[in-house]
């Protein structure tokens, strides 16, 4: 059962021609789906579209892209602020893009829960669910290693314990090993948690090795 449909998706920018013209595509419970495609072909544009924040870059959709009986291509912000994070949930392509550089990891992690007015979150917990230590709260970001930070933004966007986590080139720039870790990691969190995994990579190789199934832009 599709926990995630996209129909007909078409996605751009102000009035140039479309960047995604017609994506259809559905995301099952527990599933992990690959979006494959070189630099530049859209895939961030549908992760933009996908998380209603496409206008907000000037951006325009078309299509339907339905969750839990509703069409998030059609939700206002009001109705976005109770799904984002909380239902469907991003790690951006670059760990320093999930984590201010000026916060400690702590810091990020709270003003994520005020934000969403969560309570009773252990953030320890939410730590230890990717391998990292407590006292990982009172680092810098750059006071980790690439692999750590990864972690750490992984465990940031699984905080309210979303259904869907959309990764974008979750593993670029990582080692081979940690690359390795990263996916093994994902895949603990997904068998025990039922998550659904939206991969979205340049990787064929990485998308072979880690997805149900695959689509290629």
């Amino acid at each position: 059962m599709a926990i995630l449909e996209v129909k007909n998706l078409t996605a751009g920018y102000g009035d140039d021609a479309p960047v995604i013209d017609g994506l259809s595509f559905d995301l099952a419970a527990g599933e992990t789906l690959g979006i494959c495609g070189p630099s530049g072909c859209g895939k961030t544009t549908v992760i933009w579209a996908v998380l209603g924040m496409l206008r907000a870059l000037g951006g325009y959709t078309g299509g339907e892209a339905l969750y839990g009986g509703r069409d998030l291509l059609q939700l206002g912000e009001k109705e976005w602020r109770a799904l984002r994070w909380r239902k469907i949930a991003l790690v951006p392509q670059s760990s320093m893009s999930a984590l201010n550089p000026v916060f400690t990891i702590g810091r990020t992690f709270r003003e994520t829960q005020r934000a969403h007015k969560a309570e009773c979150l252990d953030f320890d917990a939410a730590l230890g669910v990717v391998g990292l230590p407590p006292d990982t709260l009172r680092r810098y970001p750059h006071e980790l290693s690439g692999g750590m930070r990864q972690r750490a933004s992984i465990a940031l966007a699984m905080l309210l314990e979303p259904e869907i986590l959309i990764l974008d080139e979750a593993t670029t720039g990582l080692d081979v090993i940690i690359e390795a870790e990263i996916l093994r990691l994902l895949r603990e969190i997904q068998h025990r948690r039922g998550l659904s995994i939206l991969f979205v990579s340049h990787d064929r190789r990485v998308t072979a090795e880690f997805c149900h199934r695959r689509i290629f832009l």
